[in-house]
């Protein structure tokens, strides 16, 4: 028997199940995609005959190297090897993407994907026919599709806590994301597990003028909300901000105020997209100290690497030495848990 997706009975008018992996939110609001409809339709037939990989490396390894590495890094799904799973688990992967965490989830226990782009959960289906790996599927938005309470031991945002008020403009992004978390707590089984993967906006790299890795802009990460969304309005010719990270002291708040209790927080070099070192913060000012910079960091919009890396090895070590190191990570990697 398949594992069922359970639904708010209040709600569950406003949910269409499609066979025994898909249930899809009527009437959801949110858009996200990173190569349009017509490029997800594309790659949907293409998949049918033709292995992933390679699909993927005639598609982007040339035309978008970036997104290539995104997708096919192992270091995209590192943070599962700091995570409390057990066997037969039902996880919840938020934004599932190209299905870098799905995938593996797949192999520990029920894997549930979360998009709000059907054709993205189409790709994935695809790949992960491939793959010979189980997948469940939910087409809609995080805020209001109707997920009963307490059937989750893992809830993941890699990526998609900061984009998650698209759809609702009528609230601030820190609204959203504070709802969103709220609705976590619920979802998750007493001490199942929140983990979220983000940039951190006093990350060292954009107070020295690295673009924002969801609007490209420059100095606005370290802006509060209302002055970001004026920047962004300005540059971007009145287009409204879509997307917000935080510094850590406030990530914290974020997260403690939902109810959650955090466990860890990790500093990611180079950063949350391509691990290579998860670093618990308590740590991250010896490691600095000892490394410098540990790899060539990048624009979070394009890969291309930094013009300025020469001076983040020594600015790293000076924080290090004031044992202020832990503030400035590029991206961090919390996991917390609701209480027993």
């Amino acid at each position: 028997m398949p594992p069922e997706l359970k639904i708010a009975s209040a709600d569950a008018h406003s949910v269409e199940r499609r066979g025994d992996d898909l249930w899809v939110e009527l009437g959801g609001t949110g858009d996200y995609t990173d190569i349009g409809t017509q490029g997800e339709n594309e790659i949907v037939e293409a998949l049918k005959a033709t292995p992933w990989e390679d699909v993927v490396a005639q598609r982007f390894a040339a035309q978008n190297p970036w997104l290539y590495k995104i997708i096919t890094d192992r270091g995209r799904s590192l943070f599962l090897d700091f995570l409390p799973l057990h066997k037969g688990g039902h996880f919840l992967d938020v934004g599932s993407g190209w299905g870098q965490v799905a995938l593996p989830l797949a192999r520990i226990g029920h894997a549930f994907c979360l998009d709000v782009s059907l054709g993205r959960l189409d790709i994935l289906r695809q790949i992960a026919r491939q793959e010979n790996a189980k997948l469940y599927y939910a087409c809609g938005n995080y805020r209001t599709f109707p997920f009963a309470e307490q059937q989750f031991d893992l809830v993941i945002f890699n990526g998609s806590l900061e984009w998650i008020a698209l759809g609702n403009p009528t609230i601030s992004i820190r609204e959203a994301q504070a709802t969103a978390l709220a609705k976590t707590l619920r979802l998750l089984k007493p001490g199942g597990i929140v983990y979220v993967g983000i940039e951190n906006a006093m990350g060292l790299k954009y107070l020295l003028g690295a673009p924002d890795d969801h609007t490209g802009i420059p100095h606005l990460t370290f802006l509060d909300e209302p002055e970001a969304a004026a920047l962004c309005a300005k540059v971007q010719g009145g287009q409204p901000l879509r997307a917000k990270t935080w510094s850590l002291n406030e990530y914290q708040a974020l997260i403690e105020g939902a109810g959650l209790e955090i466990l860890e927080i990790y500093g990611c070099f180079p950063d949350y997209k391509l691990i290579r070192s998860m670093v618990p913060l308590p740590a991250v000012n010896s490691f600095l100290a000892e490394t410098g910079l540990p790899y060539p960091e990048h624009s979070g919009t394009d890969g291309a690497e930094l013009s300025f890396n020469h001076l983040l090895g020594p600015i790293y070590r000076l924080l290090a030495k004031n044992g202020v190191a832990q503030h400035f990570c590029p991206s961090c990697a919390v996991i917390a848990k609701k209480p027993q």
